[in-house]
């Protein structure tokens, strides 16, 4: 067990209510110790401890683990986070985004001064570098992947992340269609999950999404920059609208991971159950 995962378990545990601390401690560590005996990732199961935690403060049912929970009766294989913790990292990436996008335009009447330099530098933190270190650990945490495969997937992920905060400070001027560029980010998103997971050949052509839905948008925000409104809505209406292919890309993930099952889940049979599911 890492550092890491006895941390997130730790927290996961302060978090809890606290008649079900001590029964989720013993659980949750044993739980994480013993993951690669069931070819589980510790560190999904400790990610999956921590969203249950943060989810079920006050449930006095089971949910996804229980309060007794030690292992899964006749198991796909499977792990918390599969059900939870991506999402809401996905989802937490486009709240980045979408604050960072409106504090962006709210400092558009700074835009050219020195001193707020450093201000649009961090802003450009949340419009990039925290939706990347979210999708980054998503791949991290995918289930039924070799580890080196996760772990290549996410430097992927961080160098288009890298691209991407480097186009929107300016410091990276890449002589292409304004559009094309948000598109082909997006699309090199999807492309490093497809990857990961292995997907089908036919599910590479949802690639061409993101790029379409760059372009189709593009026109919009150009017409709204026609209007005569103020700066600042035409800054966030052009910042929205660069959200769309990204949204598009994680659309297009759900599409290959659902209608793309190479084949059925193998369900493991078991002669006694390895998690209490009784209320």
């Amino acid at each position: 067990m890492s550092a890491l995962d006895r941390a997130l378990v730790g927290v996961a545990v302060a978090v809890s209510p606290a008649a079900h601390r001590a029964a989720r401690r013993e659980q949750w560590l044993a739980d994480v110790r013993d993951a690669h005996e069931l070819d589980l990732s510790p560190t999904a199961l400790a990610f999956g401890a921590f969203t249950t935690a943060l989810f079920h403060r006050r449930a006095g049912h089971r949910s996804t683990w229980g309060d007794t929970m030690t292992a899964l009766p006749t198991p796909v294989r499977s792990a918390p986070h599969t059900i939870r913790t991506i999402p809401v990292l996905i989802a937490l990436a486009v709240l980045s985004y979408v604050v960072s996008v409106g504090v962006l335009a709210l400092l558009q009447r700074y835009n050219g001064l020195p001193e707020a330099r450093l201000v649009f530098d961090m802003v450009g933190i949340g419009l990039a570098v925290v939706p990347g270190a979210a999708v980054a650990t998503s791949v991290l945490l995918v289930s039924d992947v070799a580890r080196r495969r996760r772990v290549l997937g996410a430097v992927a992920v961080f160098a288009i992340t890298a691209v991407w905060w480097a186009i929107t400070n300016g410091s990276l001027n890449v002589p292409v269609y304004a559009p094309v560029q948000v598109g082909v980010i997006a699309a090199g998103l999807l492309a490093v999950w497809l990857v990961v997971l292995h997907r089908p050949g036919w599910t590479y052509s949802l690639l061409l999404l993101p790029v379409v839905a760059a372009i189709l948008v593009f026109p919009l925000t150009e017409a709204a920059n026609g209007t005569g409104i103020p700066y600042s809505v035409m800054a966030l209406v052009s910042w929205i609208a660069q959200l769309v292919p990204f949204l598009v890309a994680v659309v297009g993930a759900v599409v290959a991971s659902r209608f793309s099952t190479d084949a059925p889940a193998v369900v493991e049979a078991h002669g006694e159950a390895l998690v209490d599911k009784t209320v």
